[in-house]
């Protein structure tokens, strides 16, 4: 199977939940070699995985407030370079609770969703723009000052069309923010295989920091800055992915749902490019 990123041919690297994950001869990046589309992404993000657990989430609405606050979190961290706030579209937004928090920081922003449920209720709850859809199949008129990609980018079925979409949604000299995880870290180096977020075939992309960084700048991107994510995470989605990952485990009945947790985000980054 070919690299989703190059192009170049791929070999395989192990089996996690019974896919085969392949990492590409020529750039190194790993990902699920399975050929998906449209149809993949109402199967898996349909409304289980916003409150089914396993790989998904117990209950998403629940996260809210911390969402909101990861949001203006992020827009904080773009005064620092942007210089202004203009036009942003955030994209696999869900319910839209990172996009209000750029909203509330005077952001003009638009959510792009596939989940007709959680679209509906940013639109209806939140008053947000938020449409429906994936961003390989989107298409609008409208030009960008941001896009933001938010525990995202692992997920795209075609990454390299979502990319270079992104791109073209871009004004000139605008910003692309992305936090996803890091298949090179410490805790993925330790766990290997067992890595948490070798989790298809919901996730389907594993990318290093330095991987995706030279990918986008063959498409014309520049990283202007880097960083660590502060984050939490209920007690709830915890024991979810806990669960999904080992098993029923009577320990697990010791962590509150109700109550949130430090998330240690050694295996996460965000970036911060720039069309160049």
């Amino acid at each position: 199977m070919v690299c989703p990123l190059c192009n170049s041919e791929s070999k395989f690297a192990f089996a996690a939940k019974g896919f085969d994950l392949h990492d590409c001869v020529k750039c190194s990046h790993r990902f699920t070699a399975i050929s998906a589309d449209e149809t993949h992404v109402a199967e898996v993000y349909g409304d289980e995985y916003f409150s089914g657990g396993g790989a998904g989430y117990s209950d998403y609405l629940q996260e809210g407030e911390m969402l909101t606050k990861r949001g203006r979190m992020y827009a904080k961290i773009l005064e620092k370079y942007s210089g202004k706030k203009g036009k942003m579209l955030d994209v696999g937004a869900a319910a839209g609770f990172l996009l209000k928090g750029f909203v509330n920081e005077n952001w003009n922003g638009t959510g792009l969703e596939p989940n007709a449920e959680m679209a509906g209720f940013g639109r209806e709850k939140l008053n947000l723009d938020i449409k429906q859809g994936s961003l390989e199949e989107f298409e609008t008129n409208e030009k960008f000052d941001l896009i933001s990609m938010i525990q995202v980018a692992a997920h795209f079925y075609e990454p390299r069309k979502a990319f270079e979409k992104a791109f073209d949604l871009l004004n000139e000299n605008g910003f692309l923010l992305i936090e996803t995880w890091n298949r090179e870290s410490l805790s993925a180096r330790i766990f290997g295989r067992n890595w948490h977020e070798y989790s298809p075939p919901s996730v389907l992309q594993f990318f290093s920091e330095k991987g995706l960084t030279d990918f986008l700048e063959t498409l014309g991107f520049a990283k202007i800055a880097r960083g660590r994510p502060s984050k939490k995470i209920s007690g709830a989605h915890a024991k979810s992915l806990l669960k999904y990952r080992l098993g029923d485990n009577f320990l697990l009945k010791l962590i509150p749902g109700n109550l949130n947790f430090p998330y240690p985000s050694e295996d996460l980054f965000w970036a911060l490019y720039q069309k160049k």
